[in-house]
This record gives C-alpha cells, sequence and structure tokens, in this order.
C-alpha cells in the first residue's frame, strides 16, 4: 500500500505546469500533527486488512520539505505504530515499511539528507535538465529560475540513488533529448518524463516531440549495449509492456487496494492527482477521522474491469497511460470514463517509436528478463 499524505498545499516554487495551481490555488493549507498521525494509522490498517505486507509512507505536497519536522515525526510515529502492530501479531515480521519523498530539490539541507540516507528513503526529483532547460517553467515564487537552488544538491541525490522526473511542455520540446542525456551525464540511473497535456499540443507539437523520443530511444539502446542498464521509463515502460504481455494496470495503477492519498484536511482520494482539500471534490472516498466510504471506495474497480468504451478495439489500450492510469485519465478529462485525444496522439507516437527498438533490443540477454518480468 502506498499512502501519500499531503503535508502541506504550499510551495515556493511556481512551476507553469503544476496540476495543483487550481485545486490547491490558495496554497495555504497544511496538515496538522493529528491529521497526519491519523493518517498513518489509517494507512497501517487498510494494509493489514487487504492482507498486504509493506506499507510505503510517501510525503508529497505541494513541496514536503517545507514541512521537514512533519516527515521527522512521521517517520518515528510510522516506525513505532508498525513495531507495535508486529508485536501484537497483527502485523507478521516480514512487514516492510519504506518511506518516499517527491520533492522539487531546492530546499535539502545536509542534516536532512543524512536523515534520508539513514532511513533509506527513496527520493523523487522534480528536474527537467540542465539550467536553461530546467527554468523554462520550474520558477520560483519570485519568478526567478529554481535550477541554481537545485544544482548543489545533485550529486548528494544521485549518490542516494534519486529518480529525476522530468516535464514536457510544448516549451520544452526541443531541448528534450539534450536534458536527458544531461541527466544521465550527471549520474542519475533512473529517468521518466511526463508531458503536460493542456489540450494546446498541436501535430507539429507531437512531431517535434517524436523526433526527441526517437533521439531518446537511440541514446537508451546504445547504453544497454553498452552495458549501462539506467532506467528510462519513458521508451523502457512501453517495451517492457511489449516484451512481457502484460497490461500497464497489473502493475502501475493500484487506485482501488494500492494507494491512499490524503489532502491537508484528512480527506481520502484514490491517488496523488485527485488529491485536494476543497469542499465537495470528485472520487473521495472518506476521511481519516471517519474512515472509508466503502461504496464509493467500490465504484474504482469498475475502472479496471472494464475497458473504456471510446477504447474498444484499440491495440495499444492495455499499454496507454489513458486507458490504464486513473491519474491521466482524472487530469485531463476530468473523470475516468473518457480518453483525451491529446494522450491518445501521443500513446500511439510513443508505442511506435518504442516498438522499432525490439527487434534491437532483443539481441541482449535482458530482453529476456523483460518477459519474465
Amino acid at each position: 500500500m502506498n499512502l501519500i499524505l499531503c503535508l502541506t498545499e504550499q510551495c515556493n516554487l511556481r512551476c507553469s505546469y503544476c496540476y495543483y495551481k487550481d485545486t490547491q490555488a490558495a496554497r495555504h493549507a497544511v496538515m496538522d500533527d493529528a491529521t497526519l498521525e491519523q493518517a498513518i494509522r489509517t494507512g497501517l490498517e487498510r494494509t493489514l486488512a487487504f492482507g498486504q505486507k509493506h506499507l510505503v509512507v510517501s510525503f508529497f505536497g505541494g513541496e514536503p520539505l517545507l514541512r521537514k519536522d512533519a516527515i521527522y515525526n512521521a517517520v518515528g510515529f510510522a516506525k513505532a505504530l508498525v513495531a507495535d502492530a508486529m508485536e501484537q501479531g497483527r502485523a507478521g515480521n516480514d512487514f516492510r515499511l519504506d518511506f518516499v519523498i517527491n520533492t522539487n530539490g531546492t530546499l535539502f539541507d545536509e542534516k536532512f539528507l543524512d536523515f534520508c540516507e539513514r532511513e533509506k528513503f527513496t527520493l523523487f526529483l522534480s528536474l527537467d535538465g540542465p539550467e536553461h532547460h530546467q527554468d523554462i517553467a520550474r520558477r520560483t515564487a519570485n519568478d526567478t529560475g529554481s535550477f541554481k537552488d537545485i544544482k548543489r544538491n545533485i550529486p548528494r541525490l544521485v549518490q542516494l540513488g534519486a529518480t529525476a522526473l522530468s516535464t514536457i511542455t510544448r516549451s520544452h520540446i526541443d531541448t528534450l533529448a539534450e536534458s536527458i542525456t544531461w541527466l544521465h551525464a550527471q549520474g542519475f540511473k533512473s529517468i521518466a518524463t511526463a508531458v503536460d497535456f493542456d489540450g494546446k499540443w498541436t501535430g507539429d507539437d507531437f512531431e517535434r516531440l517524436a523526433e526527441q523520443y526517437r533521439k531518446m530511444a537511440h541514446y537508451w539502446l546504445e547504453c544497454r549495449k553498452a552495458g549501462d542498464k539506467f532506467f528510462l521509463g519513458t521508451i523502457q515502460d512501453k517495451v517492457k509492456l511489449l516484451l512481457s504481455g502484460k497490461r500497464l494496470r497489473q502493475y502501475s495503477c493500484h487506485v482501488y487496494d494500492g494507494n491512499i492519498g490524503v489532502a491537508t484536511n484528512g480527506n481520502i482520494f484514490p491517488c496523488s492527482r485527485f488529491i485536494t482539500s476543497k469542499e465537495n471534490a470528485p472520487y473521495l472516498q472518506g476521511n481519516v477521522f471517519t474512515g472509508f466510504d466503502e461504496e464509493a471506495c467500490n465504484k474504482l474497480r469498475a475502472f479496471f474491469e472494464s475497458d473504456k468504451q471510446e477504447c474498444e478495439g484499440c491495440e495499444i489500450r492495455h499499454r496507454c497511460s489513458m486507458h490504464e492510469c486513473a491519474c491521466t485519465s482524472f487530469y485531463t478529462t476530468g473523470h475516468l470514463e473518457s480518453a483525451s485525444p491529446e494522450v491518445c496522439t501521443h500513446e500511439r507516437m510513443l508505442v511506435e517509436i518504442s516498438d522499432r527498438l525490439i527487434s534491437q533490443f532483443n539481441t541482449l540477454p535482458e530482453s529476456r528478463e523483460a518477459r519474465r518480468d
């Protein structure tokens, strides 16, 4: 179970593509200590109720490092809570507890980095690329570039195994492949990209993006041939899904039994993109103080048990984020049942580029591993 805690809606950046700029526009709400502790209790109890043996506590925002105090306290509280559950026999000795932070990377200090290393945190760093690429959209509240505040932390974050998350806007297209190569050169072994689907992408935009994807695919394959097994999710996920014969939902989207997103006010949602402290929010699943609305939770099962009518007959639907990912569906259409034409165009393009690599990738020993995974 992945428990996603929105510690604060506040953020020191004003990224142009932030998907919370509407749902968290006021940027003032903060999760208090009582809500934080109850959310962790709720997450553990839900994990045990589903018979699972692994709880991941993910610190989210806003910018979660604005609440370092809360993170310190939450880690201690969660560890004690799990220890008690083990002692009571409600959790086995093989129960795992892990911690994750999604951060813009500007607020680290040595003490907190040491804490992350000691607690074996998984770190996801929002970093688009070098300064000229990063500062296009990741701006501070004072409208200055954010790269200078991240640069000093990059070596240590690489050492801690951070994953670099790069967002693609229409303004980032032409330097995308160069920026991915730069991120890898800094030492990042895991890189993922996400497109800002804003309803304004044109055919020309997608053609330019396709050229960048082809460059990225070639670079990834050449690295693999040289024995460098760095992870480039943009290309690798599509290749792996084809080789393994699995569908994306089988290992990626778990909005019913694998994710609990908690807003600052304790409201529960299916995943990160749904989280908001606004009243009458869509896909609300309950509150940590009153429990889960099981009827609302069960409605999510329909998302897993049926294909979207708009996608009927599409050969790539089980490898398509529009069809398979609840978050992508929600933030691009407002609900889970429809499909965004932008995302559909993107996914068809990306699958075609990735599939052209298969014949070359099949000559590598790791292709057999992909089929088994």
